[in-house]
């Protein structure tokens, strides 16, 4: 780390690279308080640490907009100069969202795309993606695990609840970036089994892959080695 700049300990964040920078937010950090909205968080929240790749010197940005409140555990990915943020952890008690935010890095504002929605599942540590298919832009959400149970579930995935540790699912969404829907897609092949704290990246426009590492449920918490590929096209994975 170039400089004198300090940081205090953070996890359970992302750091995406747009062009030539990597931009920090969010995680579950030591000043964090433990509230559903207080001004010291939303201090703290509006703030985005970005890496210059050319420079090597790290700033500190002071964003506008209201920052989402799925701070820690969120799905993240980024899309030409925006990074969205979908679902995570408030930080106290049993708070989980589903809301989808996104963040302009050339203006450095927040925008609400989509509130919490109580028909579908609230969670964390999934995966998203950016895919292009059809010659529309969307993004994709797969897996995660959260408290209860979704008021819908969708009969092609499953939602398995693990006494004392949640939900855990495969269920996908995707988010068409031109006018603003979810659709839930219909699912070919063998999908990957319900799974939290995966790998996801993308292999090309519309194809991507899972990578082992996340908690799998078969009656119990365990482990897998396993590596699904998945393919994108009209609204079937």
């Amino acid at each position: 780390m170039s400089g004198t700049y300090k940081f205090k300990w953070r996890a359970k964040h992302s750091a995406p690279v747009i062009g030539d920078s990597l931009y920090l937010w969010g995680g579950d950090e030591l000043d964090l308080p433990e509230v559903h909205d207080s001004p010291q968080k939303r201090k703290l929240t509006s703030t985005v640490e970005t890496f210059s790749f050319s420079s090597a010197r790290w700033s500190s940005h002071l964003t506008r907009g209201t920052p989402p409140l799925g701070v820690i555990g969120y799905s993240c990915t980024t899309f030409r100069s925006n990074i969205y943020y979908y679902a995570g952890w408030c930080g106290h008690d049993q708070c989980y969202h589903n809301s989808l935010t996104v963040l302009n890095t050339l203006t450095m504002s927040w925008t609400q795309l989509h509130p919490n929605d109580e028909s579908r599942m609230k969670k964390i540590n999934g995966g998203m993606l950016s895919l292009e298919f059809d010659g529309t832009d969307y993004l994709l959400m797969v897996g995660g695990s959260g408290p209860t149970l979704p008021a819908v579930k969708h009969p092609q995935f499953q939602y398995d609840q693990i006494e004392s540790r949640g939900v855990f699912t495969n269920e996908q969404l995707l988010y068409n970036l031109s006018n603003g829907q979810f659709t839930v897609p219909s699912v070919s092949g063998q999908c990957c089994p319900p799974t939290s704290g995966f790998t996801i990246n993308k292999i090309n426009k519309n194809k991507g892959i899972i990578v082992f590492g996340g908690g799998v449920t078969n009656d119990e918490i365990t482990f897998n080695n396993i590596v699904y590929i998945f393919t994108v096209a009209h609204n079937t994975i």
